[in-house]
């Protein structure tokens, strides 16, 4: 999978990453190509969760930077990162849900919320 620039998580939405996906599907069965659908959107709402968890954990550090001015700049140029990079991963995954949503629906697999 490839690294996400900003924030050194995978991206599993990357272009890289989707055409090693796809060409990994071709020649199997429309039913085992569903199945690799929904894990592969199931594997990406869990790299989302851990990416929160992480941000959030980040919180938590930095709030003792914030007695510090010289910190702020950064500080808050870090929280707008992370913000953007949740909310980009939040849309590719909604954006993976909706376009494979048929096939993901017919493997009976719940693929679960964000």
């Amino acid at each position: 999978m490839m690294r996400n620039d900003m924030t050194g998580q995978n991206d599993p939405f990357s272009a890289t990453s989707m055409q090693v996906f796809m060409a990994a599907l071709a020649g199997l069965a429309p039913m085992e190509v569903a199945k690799a659908k929904a894990l592969y959107v199931k594997n990406a709402i869990s790299d989302y969760r851990m990416m929160r968890e992480g941000a959030a954990a980040m919180k938590s550090i930095q709030f003792f930077f914030w007695a510090i001015p010289l910190f702020w700049p950064f500080l808050i140029s870090q929280r707008k990162i992370l913000r953007a990079a949740e909310q980009r991963m939040r849309e590719r995954v909604e954006n993976a849900m909706e376009v494979w949503g048929d096939d993901i629906r017919t493997t009976g697999i719940e693929v679960g919320e964000l």
